[in-house]
């Protein structure tokens, strides 16, 4: 009986080895706190700016007004999303960015945002680039879209991009993922652009603690103990 008892219990652990969680590394990624909790802005702009005279960074607001330019999508889903003018001086760079801890052993890890911009402007283009940092180190562009100058509006488009290596490959460290829209002359027209339900999910095999190892050791022995028993 004592071995059967094993033998079950090595099943059990056996099967928590098989096991999976799945995560979501970012909070506050729908804004619905109405406010830029967790996340981390650069200090271009003020919350109150207008073009063309002032800039406005990113701020929260259950408006497509809140720009401070052109305006551009209410929020897609809940209350709130998170609006920045995307205009300004030349060489200014608007960023959201936030940590996150990576689970060890990620199988799956997946990306996923929607954004609303729209653009009136000429010179250099403008652009949205998302990417995944190790403190200042960039690891990798995940995503890149440039701007067209003029008569451009998009109402709200669903992005996904499958970032599974990337994160396998530094579990248990805190990396940064960061938003950043690049304006590259001064005040040559409006634009506005938004974002809303931001998520960084990963799914990780569970790895069992060693008294589980142990306890699925026992149990082989104990199986194999059973079926001499019966031989």
């Amino acid at each position: 009986m004592f071995l059967k008892s094993i033998a079950a219990a090595s099943l059990l652990a056996a099967s928590a080895v098989a096991n999976a969680a799945t995560f979501n590394l970012v909070s506050n990624g729908g804004f619905e706190t109405g406010t830029l909790a967790n996340w981390s802005v650069n200090a271009v702009g003020s919350p109150s700016g207008g073009c063309p005279f002032a800039g406005r960074n990113w701020n929260v607001s259950n408006s497509g007004g809140a720009t401070g330019c052109s305006a551009v999508g209410n929020p897609t889903e809940g209350q709130y999303a998170a609006y920045v003018m995307n205009d300004g001086l030349a060489e200014s760079t608007y960023t959201l960015s936030q940590d996150f801890l990576v689970p060890f052993n990620v199988t799956s890890a997946s990306l996923a945002w929607s954004d609303s911009s729209v653009s009136s402007y000429n010179g250099a283009l403008r652009s949205l680039s998302v990417g995944l940092y190790a403190g200042n180190t960039l690891l990798a562009d995940v995503y890149q879209f440039n701007m067209p100058l003029s008569d451009f509006s998009s109402a709200w488009d669903a992005r996904q991009v499958d970032v599974s290596a990337l994160l396998a490959a530094h579990g248990g460290q805190t990396l940064t993922v960061r938003f950043s829209n690049y304006i590259p002359n001064t005040w040559t027209g409006p634009a506005g652009l938004a974002l809303d339900n931001i998520s960084l999910t990963a799914e990780a095999a569970n790895v069992p603690e060693p008294g589980s190892m142990a306890l699925l050791g026992l149990g082989l022995m104990a199986g194999a103990l059973v079926r001499r028993r019966k031989a």
